[in-house]
């Protein structure tokens, strides 16, 4: 697994709207990525929370660096990760800063692992749970993904 810094760079310098978006990498675990969004009012709707758009980024971008945490290893044998399917539940209107947390179990990840090498693509989903400053689930995310060799 790579390291919290090493993700946060290949978060932003390889993806640049999550630099525009204004995610940080927050914390990085063996099944575990979290990842941050202050409060900014650039990111807020007509009503005074916080747009669709930006909640339905960082559940993307969330997701993604679980991907880039559980994967870059992979990336120097030409894997490449990309989105395939993604969907969102708004639960109640979302304030302030905003956590995105995203889960894969080690089993997944083993799993994911060997269908690479014997079928040089393997599909997977991760469910994301975005929370506000006081620890309320304000949303949920599932990203469909798919690790794949560009030759396949």
């Amino acid at each position: 697994m790579a390291d919290l810094g090493e993700v946060e760079r290949l978060m932003t310098e390889g993806v640049p709207y999550n630099r525009v978006l204004g995610i940080r990498v927050a914390s990085i675990g063996p099944e575990q990525a979290e990842v941050a969004l202050p409060a900014a009012p650039e990111r807020l709707n007509h009503v005074g929370t916080v747009h669709a758009a930006a909640q339905f980024g960082l559940g993307e971008a969330t997701a993604g660096t679980m991907v880039v945490a559980a994967f870059s290893d992979l990336y120097a044998t030409g894997i490449v990760p990309l989105a395939a399917q993604a969907q969102i539940a708004y639960l109640h209107p979302a304030r302030g800063d905003l956590l995105g947390s995203a889960t894969l179990s080690s089993d997944e990840q083993r799993r994911i692992r060997v269908e690479v090498a014997e079928n040089g693509r393997a599909r997977f989903t991760i469910p994301v749970r975005i929370l506000d400053a006081r620890g309320a689930v304000v949303s949920e995310v599932t990203v469909r993904w798919v690790l794949l060799t560009p030759s396949s």
